[in-house]
């Protein structure tokens, strides 16, 4: 867990926007009914939400879903240092505790990753 909060928290300081304060904030909340249901989060079973969200750089939301792929990169190595695995790794971790990874963006306004994890492993 200390590495995927980690590599999250690295690539909103590394992809932060120049002249701007970099702002990075984490939430972590139970949750709600209602979300376990619009989020098909059946059973019993409680669930959490990290969210942590950044404005930085951002990214076009059709490749939400690329840049959880080992060694996909949006940006030359000659503009941001970096292998492109991060964010798989994040989705690895993720995956090995039950739970998905998701990122929502907006080019030029920042990101957010939304980890849901089931309270029992």
């Amino acid at each position: 867990m200390k590495q995927l909060l980690n590599n999250l928290i690295s690539n909103a300081i590394k992809f932060r926007q120049q002249g701007i304060t970099t702002k990075v904030q984490v939430v972590a909340q139970e949750v709600v009914p209602e979300e376990k249901e619009t989020m098909n989060l059946g059973g019993s079973e409680s669930w959490y939400k990290i969210s942590i969200s950044d404005n930085g750089i951002g990214f076009e939301q059709m490749y939400a879903n690329k840049i959880f792929q080992i060694f996909q990169r949006l940006h030359g190595k000659t503009d941001y240092p970096g292998s492109g695995i991060g964010l798989a790794i994040c989705k690895k971790i993720v995956d090995n505790h039950k739970g998905f990874i998701s990122a929502k963006s907006v080019l030029t306004e920042g990101a957010t990753f939304t980890i849901y994890l089931p309270s029992k492993q």
